[in-house]
């Protein structure tokens, strides 16, 4: 499941700095400085610092988002995060960024090479957001409830979503305009959403999500997840392959991919996809 694999992020985000930049490929070394110019150039608010940067809703991307409406659903009940509760959520947030690197070093670079900004708010529906039209960001509404290993599952899950956005950018997933993929006919059923028909691009990417925080979970002795997505990626990876002429050839790949694990539910085959160089190199079509 290359849209997990570290090499391959690494590759397509080369390729995304080469077309923008239009020079070649960046070095190792300079790629994660060339994703955060090249990420600073796409969104209307520029990276700033190096690592993640976490901020709130009086934040100047907290007035973004709101303005705007973007993540109109994590707004509902929205109100203004408290001092300590601050100093918390950075606390566990750290902690969770560490529990990520540890037990899946490569997931933890993923994160670590994908996610530039994180904005936390506090508002009555708990979870996390993000857009393909605003690459690095990922906004997030903590449960009280919510220990480090929940904000490092939100977090992985978010990522996953931009590294499926960013490989779009590249070599496009979809024969048709996301608009157009809404229609009843081209509706499929959601990973996550349990019988829910959802437009094709966003059934599948309740599908890319599931591997990871099943194997996360699966890591940490816990079979919930396992025992929820067990038969509802298979019902969507089903159909998905039902609807593969809506898909680029770079986007069947990752949908048999997707299938192939929702068959097998092997986590062996996760690990292999997110730090295994069999998934890392994509042979980009010869232009006519």
């Amino acid at each position: 499941m290359r849209f997990l694999n570290i090499h391959h992020a690494r590759e397509t985000i080369g390729r995304l700095v080469s077309a923008v930049d239009e020079q070649p490929p960046p070095t190792a070394a300079d790629l994660p400085a060339a994703y955060r110019s090249v990420v600073s150039a796409l969104r209307p608010l520029p990276v700033e610092g190096e690592g993640i940067r976490l901020s709130f809703s009086d934040s100047e991307w907290g007035d973004y988002l709101i303005e705007n409406r973007t993540f109109e659903n994590i707004f509902e009940g929205l109100e203004n995060t408290a001092a300590d509760l601050r100093e918390r959520w950075k606390r566990d947030f750290s902690v969770a960024l560490l529990h990520t690197r540890d037990l899946v070093p490569d997931l933890g670079a993923l994160v670590d090479l994908v996610v530039t900004d994180v904005v936390m708010f506090s508002s009555t529906n708990k979870g996390g957001g993000t857009g393909s039209t605003l690459p690095g960001l990922v906004s997030m509404s903590p449960g009280e409830e919510w220990r480090p290993h929940d904000y490092a599952e939100s977090l992985v899950h978010e990522t996953v979503h931009l590294n499926v956005f960013l490989a779009d950018m590249v070599y496009r997933l979809y024969t048709r305009p996301a608009k157009d993929l809404e229609a009843d006919e081209f509706r499929v059923v959601s990973a996550v959403k349990f019988g829910q028909m959802r437009p094709l691009d966003k059934a599948f990417h309740s599908a890319v999500v599931a591997p990871p925080l099943m194997l996360m979970q699966h890591l940490r002795g816990e079979t919930e997840l396992v025992d929820k997505f067990r038969h509802s990626i298979r019902e969507c990876t089903d159909g998905l392959l039902g609807k593969l002429d809506l898909f680029t050839p770079y986007g069947q790949g990752m949908v048999r991919e997707l299938a192939a694990f929702a068959e097998t539910i092997d986590f062996d085959l996760v690990v292999r996809s997110i730090s295994g160089q069999e998934f890392a190199h994509y042979e980009l079509p010869v232009a006519a």
